[in-house]
Formats: structure tokens, C-alpha cells, sequence
């Protein structure tokens, strides 16, 4: 199995989506992750005709089975300050999201 995802890379994906995990839980993240990435290569290679289109849609949703959309009602907060105050990182009154790195995985 090639290893797509470095220690480097999948580091730098954790700390970006601050996720907590001891060590060992992400070496076995890490592991199945590679794992996944070496199946999609497995399936890349598989030829197919020209006729064959990509499913770029994913699952159809039937009109028989689909909900109404529920109407879209705004209902201010009182304290928006208290919401802030739960983000991990704030600003100025607004919450901070961390940079996401351009790069390209593999």
C-alpha cells in the first residue's frame, strides 16, 4: 500500500479541523485513511468503454419521497456574544475559522 497520506499531511488536516486523538487513534485514522486512498486507485484503474459516464449526481431522491422544505424563518439571537464565546477561536466579535491549505493531496 502506497502511502498517499503523510504524517505531514494528515497533521496538518488535524490541526486544521482541531480534532483531538491520542497517538495510537491517529496512526489507526491515518492507516485506514491510506487504506481508503489505495482502493480509489484500485477502482481508477479499472478501464472502461467511452460509453461509460461518471456518476457525478449521486443517489436520486424521488419526488414520491421527498420532504416539503420547510419554510426559512429568522429568529435573532439575544446575546450573539455568547455564541462567539463558544467558537475556539474569535475576533473582533466574529468567529475565526482556521486557514484551509491549498494543496493538493497525492
Amino acid at each position: 500500500m502506497q502511502e498517499v497520506i503523510s504524517k505531514e499531511i494528515f497533521n496538518e488536516l488535524v490541526r486544521t479541523g482541531r480534532i483531538g486523538m491520542d497517538p495510537e487513534e491517529a496512526e489507526t485514522l491515518r492507516f485506514e485513511m491510506n487504506r481508503q486512498m489505495d482502493v480509489i486507485r484500485q477502482l481508477e484503474a479499472i478501464p472502461l468503454e467511452e460509453v461509460v459516464k461518471p456518476v457525478v449526481h449521486g443517489n436520486p431522491y424521488p419526488k414520491e419521497i421527498r420532504c416539503e422544505l420547510r419554510e426559512d424563518i429568522v429568529k435573532p439571537f439575544d446575546d450573539a456574544s455568547v455564541i462567539i464565546a463558544a467558537a475556539p477561536l474569535s475576533r473582533d466579535g466574529y468567529i475565526v475559522s482556521p486557514d484551509v491549505a491549498h494543496q493538493r493531496i497525492g
